[in-house]
C-alpha cells in the first residue's frame, strides 16, 4: 500500500500570520517571520520586504480574501497605510501555514 501525498497542498514554512480583529471582523496578512520583528523595531523600512503578499485575508490558511466593504468599514485610509498599521499593531501568530 502506497502513501498518498496531496499535490495541491503547499507548505509555507517561512510564514507568519499577523492577525487583527477590528469592527467585529478578523483580518489576517501573511508576512515573513523575521521581517515583522525588524519592522516593529524600526530596522526594516520597506514594507514590501515584510509582506508575502499585499492581500488582506479573512483566513490566510484557506486563502479567503477580505471583502473591500469589510475593509473600508473597519479601517479608514489608503491600503498601504492600512497594511503598515496592521503589521505594526496586530498580533503576530508564529506557526506554519498550509495553503
Amino acid at each position: 500500500m502506497s502513501i498518498f501525498t496531496p499535490t495541491n497542498q503547499i507548505r509555507l514554512t517561512n510564514v507568519a500570520v499577523v492577525r487583527m480583529k477590528k469592527g467585529g471582523k478578523r483580518f489576517e496578512i501573511a508576512c515573513y517571520k523575521n521581517k515583522v520583528m525588524s519592522w516593529r523595531s524600526g530596522a526594516e523600512k520597506d514594507l514590501d520586504e515584510v509582506l508575502q503578499t499585499n492581500t488582506v485575508f479573512v483566513n490566510v490558511s484557506k486563502g479567503q480574501v477580505a471583502k473591500k466593504d469589510d475593509l473600508s468599514s473597519a479601517f479608514d485610509g489608503e491600503r498601504c497605510l492600512l497594511i503598515g498599521y496592521f503589521v505594526f499593531n496586530a498580533m503576530l501568530m508564529l506557526c506554519e501555514v498550509h495553503i
